[in-house]
C-alpha cells in the first residue's frame, strides 16, 4: 500500500509541476520574453527540477511514476500526439535516471537507490544534487534538441539548458526552505 501511495504522490507531483509550468510560468514568460522556439523550452522549467528531485530522493523506485506522470502531462496538458509524448517521456527519463545511476555508482554501492540522508558522503548533498542537475540537464538538452531541432532556432538548446538548471535550483531552494517539514514527512513515510 505504501508503494502505491508513493507512486501516486510522484505522479501527482510531476503532473502538478507540468500544470504550473504550462498554465502559469510559460504564458507569463511568453509575454515577457517572446520567442519563436517551440513552447516546450523555457527559461525556468520547474518539471525538470521536480523530476530530478524525486529521482534523487526515491531512486529508481520513482521511474514508473515519473514515466507515467510525464506521459500523462504530454498527452493531457500539452496536447501532444501520443508518439511525441512518448518520445519526450523516454528522453526525459533517460536524462534523469542515467545520471542518478552514475552518481549512485560513484558515491555508494546501490546504483538504483535514492539518496540516504543519514549516510555521510564524501561531498555534501547539495553538491551531489548539483552534479546530478548538470549531468541530467546536459543529456536532456542533447536529446530534446536533436529531436525538436527542425522546428527551433539556435536558441532552443540554450533555453533548455538555462531553464532546466534554473528550474532545478529553484526547486532545490524551495525544498531547503521547507526541508524540516518535508524531511520529517518523508522519514515518517519511509519508516512506516
Amino acid at each position: 500500500m505504501r508503494q502505491i501511495q508513493s507512486q501516486l504522490f510522484i505522479v501527482v507531483m510531476v503532473l502538478a509541476a507540468f500544470y504550473l509550468q504550462f498554465e502559469v510560468i510559460s504564458p507569463f514568460e511568453t509575454e515577457v520574453f517572446p520567442h519563436t522556439d517551440d513552447h516546450y523550452s523555457s527559461l525556468l522549467f520547474l518539471p525538470h527540477g521536480v523530476k530530478i528531485l524525486l529521482a534523487f530522493m526515491f531512486g529508481f523506485v520513482a521511474l514508473p511514476a515519473i514515466f507515467i506522470g510525464r506521459l500523462l502531462a504530454g498527452i493531457l496538458l500539452l496536447d501532444s500526439p501520443v508518439y511525441d509524448a512518448l518520445v519526450g517521456t523516454v528522453f526525459g527519463c533517460v536524462a534523469i535516471f542515467t545520471p542518478v545511476a552514475f552518481i549512485n555508482v560513484a558515491f555508494k554501492k546501490k546504483w538504483y537507490a535514492g539518496i540516504n540522508f543519514n549516510e555521510n558522503y564524501t561531498i555534501n548533498t547539495f553538491h551531489i544534487f548539483i552534479i546530478l542537475v548538470l549531468l541530467s540537464t546536459f543529456l536532456n538538452v542533447v536529446l530534446h534538441s536533436a529531436y525538436y531541432h527542425v522546428e527551433a532556432t539556435i536558441m532552443m538548446p540554450f533555453r533548455y539548458f538555462v531553464g532546466d538548471i534554473l528550474g532545478s535550483v529553484l526547486i532545490f531552494t524551495l525544498l531547503m526552505l521547507a526541508r524540516k517539514y518535508i524531511f520529517q514527512y518523508f522519514l515518517r513515510k519511509a519508516h512506516d
